[in-house]
């Protein structure tokens, strides 16, 4: 397909103005990730608050990440048609407004309906933040160090959330209890839109061609019918309807290619350019990235060992976890002095820190290991994710054109959400059916530490798929 003018080059031209922008793209970049994080360990006060039942529980924190997942293509593409800026404030005026309903939700089921409205915005915003920064920062060197940077904040947010949920469903301010943890998102909401409005340039295509609509419905429905039975099956027992949506997933994804390429050769514009998949560099950041977040049960798995194997609260369920986050903040940053010589392999060396990093918590859990031991394999474990996840997306935008970096943005964060979907269900059903009517820290930890071998395995492959051959022109 053949690029039209556009506007994506148009950076603020003073450097004091783009730093300002890209801290400002950064905060939208922080709340998707923070809000599916805190969510963890104020679960236990929701059901309590709110008399929910477990399904309703599973709700608030599966819905939320259909809806982000969903609609992460779609969301995409409007920001490169329409405006990036433009989608960045409209959704997170509804991400803000979302998390106000939440943190208001007399009900459990107006809080999974908010969750999922949730989930809906942060699918509009997330691609817009990506697409952005890779418009701004054209040129190979500089994308690297603003996605080492996004890296680390990725690693804040993981920490934020974990520990942050478990502080303020510990202290209750002004007495809101589990509330505080959605209510936080409303100045940081603020700062972001005026800041946006401000600073952020628009960064979009000249041209205002009509969004693929039969694209953007079969797509959506595709990933529907994906991430919804893996979200909601096996609590349920897996009944008729989410086996039947797994089985029209895969014809609806053939439906979806077909049409496009279609639109294409009667010379309109897709909702994904197919040109994209010939980017080898494109192809291989997806498809290690469906493997790479084979790590989300982690957060979970953990959490349920903390709480219910060791009977710990929240606070300290989220002090817990903190290694992890400062791994993965600290991670980018002791890995950018290295882009120059070692930019192509730090994909590959960060995921096997990772796998090993994982391969040790399982022990350190499984043995009930004590001390120092088990908060330094969960910080290895980050600061291998921390040195991965930049380069992912380095790997897999770094040759995408500008004018496609928003709908790219969208397809690489849903593979990272299929892949979490996918191993949430099958590496949870593992767990829970190692662990049986087991009770007490042995049985959590027998059954934590079997879960975890099924993720190493995951990033294991992962990690022999970033170390692929290059081809000429993948400029990693």
């Amino acid at each position: 397909m053949s690029s039209s003018p556009s506007r994506d080059a148009a950076a603020p031209a003073r450097p004091a103005l783009q730093w300002l922008a890209f801290v400002i793209l950064l905060i939208g970049g922080f709340l998707p990730p923070v809000d599916f994080f805190i969510v963890n360990v104020g679960l236990p006060s929701i059901q309590q608050g709110l008399g929910a039942t477990p399904a309703q529980v599973q709700l608030v924190i599966s819905g939320y990440a259909a809806g982000y997942a969903v609609f992460l293509i779609t969301g995409g593409r409007l920001g490169d048609l329409y405006g990036r800026r433009r989608l960045f404030m409209l959704s997170m005026a509804g991400f803000t407004a979302a998390s106000a309903l939440c943190g208001l939700a007399p009900t459990a089921e107006l809080l999974v309906i908010a969750r999922v409205a949730e989930g809906l915005a942060a699918a509009m915003l997330a691609p817009q933040v990506l697409g952005s920064i890779r418009a701004m920062y054209d040129e190979p060197r500089a994308l690297a160090r603003a996605l080492s940077v996004y890296g680390a904040m990725m690693g804040l947010a993981a920490a934020t959330g974990q520990l942050g949920g478990g502080v303020l469903v510990s202290l209750s301010p002004f007495g809101l209890g589990w509330r505080a943890i959605f209510l936080v998102n409303l100045p940081l909401g603020a700062v972001a839109m005026l800041g946006a409005w401000l600073f952020v340039p628009e960064t979009s295509a000249t041209s205002r061609p009509r969004l693929d609509l039969g694209g953007a419905a079969l797509i959506s429905l595709a990933l529907a019918c994906l991430v919804l039975p893996l979200s909601e099956g096996r609590q349920h027992g897996w009944p008729v309807w989410t086996l039947a949506m797994l089985a029209a997933a895969p014809v609806l994804l053939v439906a979806f290619l077909l049409y496009e390429e279609r639109l294409a050769t009667r010379g309109g514009m897709p909702l994904v350019s197919l040109t994209l998949l010939q980017i080898p560099s494109f192809r291989r950041g997806t498809l290690v990235g469906t493997l790479f977040f084979f790590t989300s049960p982690f957060y979970l798995l953990f959490a349920l060992d903390r709480q219910d194997g060791l009977g710990l609260d929240a606070l300290h369920t989220g002090l817990a976890i903190l290694p992890y986050g400062i791994g993965m903040f600290l991670g980018p940053l002791a890995s950018a002095p290295l882009l120059a010589r070692f930019r192509g392999k730090l994909l590959t060396i960060g995921m096997s820190i990772e796998v090993v990093g994982y391969a040790a918590i399982a022990v350190a859990v499984a043995t009930r290991a004590e001390g120092w031991i088990l908060p330094a394999t969960i910080l290895l474990a980050g600061f291998g994710q921390g040195i991965a996840m930049p380069r992912l997306f380095n790997v897999a935008l770094e040759d995408v054109p500008p004018a496609q970096g928003g709908v790219a943005a969208g397809v690489v964060n849903s593979m990272l959400q299929i892949g979490a979907a996918i191993s949430v269900a099958a590496i949870g059903s593992l767990f829970f059916g190692v662990l049986g009517s087991g009770t007490g820290p042995a049985a959590y930890g027998h059954a934590f530490g079997i879960a975890m071998i099924a993720v190493v395995a995951a990033l294991l492959c992962a990690a022999i798929l970033s170390a692929g051959r290059r081809r000429p022109g993948d400029r990693r």
